[in-house]
C-alpha cells in the first residue's frame, strides 16, 4: 500500500451484525423449548393439558424436533387443520431409541380434554418445513410437511396429509409423497385454485439434471394430475433460491442457481396460462434471459427497491478496477453486480452496482460517479483503495475489513486529504454494508 501523507485522518467504524431470531407466530407456544415441554418444571393451564396428551400418548422418552425453515419453527403447531373452528396441534418429534426416524403427532380437543388422533411417522430424520394450504374446494386445510436427512439436505420429501372421517373421529390421511429438491405452491394461472411446482433432481439423465413439475389437484378424486414441465439447463449443478413475481396476471418465475463450473446463474421462466405450459424468457435480439445471468458473484434474485418485482443480478467488469487474489501474480479485472428488473423481456440494471468482496462479508456499493475512478481490492488484506485514473496518484481514501469476534467487523478508513477530497467519512461509511 501506497504510504499515506502527513495529517492523515483514521476513523474507525464498527459494525454489528444482528442474527435476528426468526420465531413461530403459533400462538402460545412461541417461547417453549424442549425442555421446558418435556422436562421440569411442569406446565400450567392449557399448555399444560396439551403436555400431558402428548406425554400420555406417545410416552415422556422423546425428542422433540423443531422445523428448520418456514412460517412454524416450533416443534408444538396450533392450527384449525379441520377447520372446525377450534386449533389443533401438531407435534414433531423422535424417539430416542430411534433418532433417524421423525414423527409428526395430531393432538385434537374435543371441548374438554386434548386426545391423541393419530401418529405419522415422517419420511426423514428432520423436518424442513410445515405449512398449510387449501388445494381443493373444501373448508379443510391440507398440511404440507417437507421431511429432511441431516446430512443431506438437497434432496428432500414433500408429504402432503389431510385430515378425514373415520369411525366418528378425525385422522390424518397422507395424499402424496414427493421427492424434491425444493418446490413453491401457488395460483399459477389465476384460477382461485392452488397448484403445485417442484423441483426434481433428474442427475441420472446429464442431459437434464433437473426439472420443474408442475401439478395439480383434482377436488373430484382429491389426487394431483401433471400439468407441466421444464428442464433447467445442463449447466445446472444445484437450485439454490426459488422467486416469484407476478405482473398483469403472469406468473415469472427466478430459479438461482450454481453451475457445475463454479458460477452463478438465475433460470427465468414464465408460465402461459392460455398453453398450461412454462416457458422461457428471450429478450428482442432472441437470447434467453438466463444465459445473461452468468456470475461469479453467489448472489441471488431479491425485491431490492421493495416494489414486489424481483431485481436479477448481473454481472459485469468496472472498467480500470481490479482485484488481486493471493493465488494470482497479477491483479484481474474486478467484476460487480448491477440489479436489473425485467421490463418488456429485457432485463434493465438499477442505477446502483454492488462489488462484493470475496472471503468477507461485505459489499461496496458503485455508480457512474464512482466508476469515473478506479478501485483495487486486496484480497489478502481484506483492503480497498479508490483513486483517480492518474496511476501515479496517491488513493483518495483506503478502506481495509477487520473482522471482530462473534459477529462483529470493523473498517477501517482512511481519507487522503480530507480537507479537500470530496469523500466524506458520512460519504465514505454510506457506500459499505456489511451481510449478514
Amino acid at each position: 500500500m501506497k504510504a499515506m501523507r502527513h495529517g492523515v485522518r483514521i476513523i474507525t467504524l464498527i459494525f454489528i451484525l444482528c442474527a435476528a431470531l426468526l420465531m413461530t407466530s403459533c400462538s402460545f407456544f412461541q417461547s417453549f423449548t424442549v425442555e421446558s415441554l418435556i422436562r421440569p418444571p411442569k406446565l400450567t393451564g392449557e399448555n399444560a393439558l396439551i403436555e400431558k396428551a402428548f406425554e400420555t400418548a406417545v410416552n415422556k422418552d422423546v425428542m422433540l424436533i423443531s422445523p428448520i425453515a418456514g412460517d412454524y419453527r416450533n416443534a408444538f403447531v396450533q392450527y384449525d387443520v379441520d377447520a372446525d373452528g377450534t386449533d389443533d396441534t401438531l407435534v414433531f418429534y423422535a424417539k430416542k431409541e430411534s433418532p433417524n426416524e421423525a414423527h409428526m403427532h395430531l393432538l385434537k380437543f374435543d371441548g374438554e380434554n386434548w386426545y391423541s388422533a393419530g401418529d405419522i411417522t415422517g419420511n426423514g430424520s428432520e423436518v424442513y418445513s410445515v405449512a398449510f394450504y387449501q388445494f381443493d374446494q373444501d373448508a379443510s386445510f391440507e398440511v404440507a410437511v417437507c421431511w429432511t436427512v441431516s446430512d443431506t439436505r438437497r434432496s428432500k420429501t414433500l408429504s402432503l396429509y389431510k385430515t378425514s372421517l373415520k369411525d366418528d373421529a378425525q385422522e390424518l390421511t397422507q395424499l402424496s409423497v414427493i421427492p424434491l429438491v425444493d418446490y413453491l405452491i401457488l395460483d399459477f394461472d389465476d384460477d382461485e385454485q392452488l397448484e403445485l411446482m417442484y423441483l426434481m433432481d433428474n442427475s441420472s439423465d446429464a442431459e437434464q439434471p433437473f426439472k420443474v413439475n408442475l401439478i395439480k389437484m383434482d377436488p373430484k378424486d382429491g389426487a394431483f394430475h401433471f400439468v407441466c414441465e421444464l428442464s433447467l439447463h445442463q449447466s445446472v449443478n444445484l437450485p439454490l433460491k426459488i422467486n416469484y413475481d407476478i405482473r398483469a396476471l403472469r406468473c415469472t418465475l427466478y430459479i438461482d442457481c450454481v453451475n457445475a463450473d463454479g458460477t452463478y446463474m438465475t433460470e427465468i421462466f414464465y408460465y402461459d396460462t392460455q398453453k398450461a405450459l412454462f416457458s422461457r424468457m428471450v429478450n428482442t435480439a432472441g437470447a434467453e434471459l438466463s444465459e445473461l445471468t452468468v456470475r461469479n458473484t453467489q448472489v441471488y434474485c431479491a425485491d431490492i427497491d421493495n416494489d414486489k418485482i424481483v431485481e436479477v443480478p448481473l454481472q459485469r467488469v468496472w472498467t480500470g478496477a481490479t482485484v488481486l487474489y493471493p493465488e494470482t501474480e497479477n491483479p484481474l479485472p474486478m467484476n460487480v453486480i448491477a440489479f436489473a428488473k425485467m421490463q418488456d423481456n429485457e432485463l434493465m440494471p438499477l442505477n446502483v452496482s454492488y462489488f462484493y468482496a470475496p472471503d468477507a462479508q461485505f459489499r461496496f456499493k458503485t455508480d457512474e460517479f464512482l466508476e469515473e475512478y478506479v478501485a483495487a481490492y486486496d484480497v489478502t488484506e481484506m483492503q480497498l483503495q479508490l483513486s483517480t485514473r492518474d496511476e501515479n496518484a496517491a488513493p483518495l481514501f483506503t478502506v481495509q475489513y477487520v473482522p471482530l469476534a462473534g459477529n462483529e467487523a470493523a473498517f477501517n478508513i482512511v481519507i487522503a486529504e480530507p480537507e479537500v477530497t470530496l469523500f466524506t467519512e458520512k460519504h465514505i461509511k454510506s457506500l459499505f454494508e456489511i451481510l449478514s
